[in-house]
């Protein structure tokens, strides 16, 4: 649906009034919002696409393909750093970049592994979604202000691809636990 707070003009703002403020330290394990679950999957699919790769002697692509693995290897091992946030009247900001209301439509809560994030949709092109950490004392507080602004809803949207791309992971799984799980 459309923003709540369509009548909202970025270039004639209030007096800015910061509701609240925080610093979260964040690793880029934590930016990342694949499910470890799809990774294991997307890993397997990788080494058979590699396999194949070395049998047709495509050692181009396989270096290639090689390389964007170390890279992703290696952004796991950068130290985190700290990131912070701030939910104003004007909008979110994180870190040096602001995002006016006007340019946000909903917002969700989704599980992270072990921490929960509050995930943003942008009506702008990049970012589309904004993924914000927060310390899960304050998560009552922060709902209330995003609401304010934003729709809530209670889980993820979820598209045709994202369905699609689960049942065909689900039927690829390595854990037994997921398996066991999907039939019954």
């Amino acid at each position: 649906g459309p923003a709540k707070t369509e009548g909202f003009d970025p270039d004639n703002l209030p007096v800015k009034e910061v509701y609240i403020a925080w610093d979260k330290e964040v690793s880029v394990k934590d930016k990342i919002v694949i499910n470890e679950r799809y990774s294991k999957s997307l890993t397997t699919i990788s080494i058979i696409v590699g396999v194949i790769l070395l049998i047709m002697q495509q050692f181009f692509v396989l270096l290639l393909l090689g390389s964007i693995a170390f890279f992703i290897i290696s952004l796991k091992k950068v130290s985190p750093e700290v990131v912070k946030y701030e939910i104003s009247n004007h909008g979110i900001k994180i870190d040096d970049s602001m995002y006016y209301w006007s340019k946000l439509r909903r917002f969700f809560f989704l599980q992270k592994e072990k921490n929960e994030v509050i995930a943003v949709d942008t009506t702008i092109g990049f970012p589309g979604r904004l993924y914000i950490a927060f310390d899960n004392n304050d998560r009552e507080k922060v709902k209330q202000l995003l609401e304010k602004y934003l729709h809530y809803l209670e889980s993820e949207p979820r598209t045709f691809l994202d369905n699609t791309y689960d049942k065909v992971v689900s039927k690829f799984s390595l854990d037994e636990e997921d398996s066991v799980e999907d039939q019954s």
